[in-house]
């Protein structure tokens, strides 16, 4: 065994280690920052946070990647109003009005009707912040939004005949309708809905209630928690949910098992440790991003397709429940299905046997006549969907479907070798290339153009490679876009190991 691959196999096994330690590893969030800034600012001084905000602001004056608009709305809209509050400083302000003429130029951006790709809780959070602008009397183009508006009202409309319970996705964007702070909403986290913003508005309206006091004590020591699973190290910058323990753990481990590293003798006992991990946290009814959430259909998928390989019983009927004809929800009760949750889905129950063609046949009729299929609400790079679906399809299901996807792939690289559909070129992006592309070698597709369009993409990857240092690539998507660094760090090792080390 070379030395690079010696490095390789010694980063990855120190990332499994780690999966799910200390809550897990997440980026930090625009919008979550900007609103605990404004709801309930840390006791420390709060200009390093607001000098964070500044820097993550675009030079054309919104934030979040200008690649993915309709995830820009929430966050730049929280920054504006937060900044505007902090104003005393003329710059501070000046950045202010950058954002607000960036939100004006982009409403067009909502018009006409919604994609299944909405981020998450969009509906009922940038109403709300609407709302909060148009009381500070900032005017903004409302009925651009009108689609939006009137889909925050439906989902508003179905949370009032639901009871509110911790640990629910309802909770989770708590703070776009709540107006009282009842501790019950409080999870075994300390958080509301294991988010920092959802948490900041409830202590801002449990201010001053000495009938709270011990309540609010325990959501402070969670946003505490959460600002230090972004790794930024200033107080009050905060990521878009946490904790991810579980969420980590299956995912990582799931891309190992697709990666085809199972059977790694230098990985083997790490790995089966983490297997009986995530043999005991799955429940019957599923398995959540924590032990504390709801659980859904995604990481559910991701953790009976690891038992499953492994040899080890699991409750499919859990990740059933998640089933709408031949599509698969994250969540029970979403408008909306997802594509990468019912392509894990068909991967997983294709393990245990079930035929899963028509779902098959779904994912077909989802692909884009360019043959990629495009960006899920889960996760703003079309790679990685193309390559969650291309892993549901199997070699002998559709061959031009594959082929097609692989001609695509190949037609996006840049001259470099790397791929990048966000913003510049990126190691996680660029891992899932090489990951389709040995795939697609795998099913007998491509020969001698793959084989050296996979050899340059490596090269890439090894020259970008820093041993032990994982960074945070923003393919994700939840409120905005974000990195769950381990799982990110995972993907890219996987992609740099050789497929036989």
């Amino acid at each position: 065994m070379n030395s690079l691959s010696d490095v390789l196999l010694t980063d990855l096994r120190c990332q499994i280690a780690d999966l799910g330690r200390a809550g897990g590893l997440i980026s930090a969030s625009i919008y979550d920052t900007a609103q605990v800034l404004r709801l309930a600012p840390p006791d420390e001084e709060v200009w390093p946070a607001i000098e964070w905000l500044l820097a993550q602001q675009r030079a054309d004056g919104g934030w979040g990647s200008p690649a993915v608009p309709l995830a820009r709305a929430v966050p730049t809209l929280a920054a504006v109003l937060t900044l505007y509050r902090y104003g005393q400083r003329r710059s501070v302000r000046e950045a202010a009005d950058e954002g607000l003429a960036c939100l004006r130029r982009e409403a067009n951006h909502w018009v006409g009707n919604l994609p299944d790709d909405l981020p998450v809780g969009v509906e009922l959070l940038f109403p709300r912040l609407l709302d909060d602008a148009r009381e500070a009397g900032i005017a903004l183009p409302t009925e651009l939004y009108r689609p939006l508006l009137d889909l925050g009202a439906r989902r508003r409309q179905l949370i009032a005949r639901m009871p509110l319970a911790p640990g629910t996705t309802a909770v989770h964007s708590w703070e776009a309708y709540g107006t009282r702070p009842d501790p019950n909403l409080l999870d075994a986290s300390g958080s509301v809905g294991h988010s920092p913003a959802a948490t900041a508005a409830w202590l801002w309206l449990a201010s001053g209630r000495a009938e709270l006091a011990v309540y609010a004590e325990g959501a402070r020591a969670y946003l505490e928690q959460a600002a230090h699973a972004t790794q930024v190290g200033i107080p009050g910058v905060v990521p878009t949910a946490w904790p991810i323990d579980r969420f980590e753990l299956a995912y990582a481990m799931h891309t190992i098992l697709a990666g085809g590293y199972f059977d790694q003798p230098e990985l083997r006992a790490v790995i089966a440790t983490k297997v009986d991990e995530l043999a005991r946290a799955l429940r019957p009814e599923g398995l959540g991003c924590s032990d504390a959430f709801v659980p859904d259909g995604d990481d559910t998928a991701a953790a009976v397709a690891v038992l499953g390989a492994s040899g080890r019983p699991a409750p499919a009927a859990a990740l059933t429940r998640f089933a709408c004809g031949a599509s698969f929800y994250s969540y029970l009760g979403e408008l909306q299905p997802s594509l990468i949750t019912s392509a894990r889905a068909v991967q997983a129950l294709t393990i245990y046997g079930h035929d899963m063609s028509a779902s098959q046949s779904y994912l077909i009729e989802r692909q884009s006549c360019d043959g990629r299929w495009q960006r899920d609400k889960w996760n703003s790079s079309w790679l990685y969907t193309t390559y969650q679906a291309m892993l549901a399809l199997g070699p002998s299901f559709s061959h031009e479907s594959l082929a097609r996807a692989l001609d695509i792939l190949l037609d996006y690289q840049q001259p470099d070798g790397s791929w990048c559909t966000i913003d510049s070129s990126e190691l996680e992006e660029t891992a899932y290339g090489v990951l389709i592309c040995r795939l697609a070698m795998r099913h007998g597709l491509g020969g001698e153009r793959v084989a050296a369009t996979l050899s340059v993409a490596m090269r890439w990857l090894y020259d970008h490679y820093r041993p032990f240092s994982p960074r945070a690539n923003r393919c994700w998507l939840a409120k905005e876009n974000y990195s769950p660094i381990r799982i990110s760090r995972v993907i890219e090792l996987v992609a740099l190991l050789p497929e036989h080390v």
